[in-house]
């Protein structure tokens, strides 16, 4: 629904009942530059300074789409600061917005991200992140 919202995606009810769905020009686009499989974090020329903190609580009753999440921003090389806090010092919003829709997670109801320029373990991650 979300994606159709967004013309990512149309749907088209078929002869037998069926709905068939089909990405747009958007959708092409879009799953042309993320291709889930092959997607990464931009890693500027240079550190901005600020930490972005993804916290999430996905309910069990969606548990495979938030295992699959999860999954996808351990590879996306967030870290994790506790059981459901990542941190990364590179800005993965649209990346992250993009895993919800593929997930059918609802963003405002299991997600929280936030840029901040201070936080805890700060030296291990910068030693982590090779920013030192």
């Amino acid at each position: 629904k979300s994606l159709k919202e967004r013309k990512i995606v149309s749907f088209e009810e078929t002869g037998d009942g069926s709905v068939k769905i089909t990405l747009t020009q958007d959708g092409k686009k879009l799953a042309e530059r993320y291709k889930l499989e092959e997607m990464r974090l931009k890693k500027p020329q240079k550190w901005d300074g600020k930490w972005r903190i993804l916290i999430y609580d996905i309910p069990n009753t969606i548990k495979k789409a938030g295992d699959a999440f999860r999954h996808k921003v351990k590879e996306l090389g967030l870290h994790p600061l506790q059981k459901s806090v990542w941190v990364s010092p590179y800005d993965c919003l649209s990346e992250i917005e993009f895993l919800c829709d593929v997930f059918d997670i609802n963003r405002e109801r299991h997600i929280c991200y936030f840029k901040t320029p201070e936080i805890p373990k700060e030296k291990e991650l910068k030693t982590k992140f090779n920013l030192i």
